[in-house]
């Protein structure tokens, strides 16, 4: 018996969702704990405004920058790295067996942040 287009596509479909890795499925943002002395500084994330602080703040498990500002001082930068998390390295040992769970760390639910509380004590600007 010959079988139908849609099922082969069907079956395909549920090979790649079975082994693809479960970074596909993890979160792909964790929060962040931004506080600032003192408070009430503007934070932003890659260059998006996220709000004042003391707050929590989403941002993408690949990582970024994290921007601190507030009118009188000097704005902070802070570059939030990225590891490979448990699920990234499940899908390394899976792609030993499958193959196909290395798409899943192109995926950024395979990495988890290096920080998740970022601390600033704020610096006055220069008088000139």
């Amino acid at each position: 018996m010959k079988k139908s287009p849609v099922a082969n596509a069907f079956m395909a479909a549920l090979v790649l969702l079975t082994t693809n890795g479960c970074s596909f499925f993890a979160p792909k943002t964790e929060e962040v704990a931004v506080n600032t002395e003192p408070s009430g500084a503007e934070v932003y994330v890659n260059n998006s405004f996220q709000g004042t602080t003391p707050c929590r703040v989403p941002m993408s498990c690949k990582g970024g920058t994290i921007t601190v500002k507030k009118a009188g001082y000097d704005p902070q930068l802070y570059t939030v790295g990225k590891s490979l998390g448990t699920c990234g390295i499940m899908d390394i040992v899976g792609t030993v067996i499958f193959l196909v769970p290395a798409i899943g760390l192109f995926s950024a639910g395979a990495y988890t942040l290096d920080e998740h509380n970022i601390n600033v004590s704020m610096s006055k600007k220069a008088e000139n």
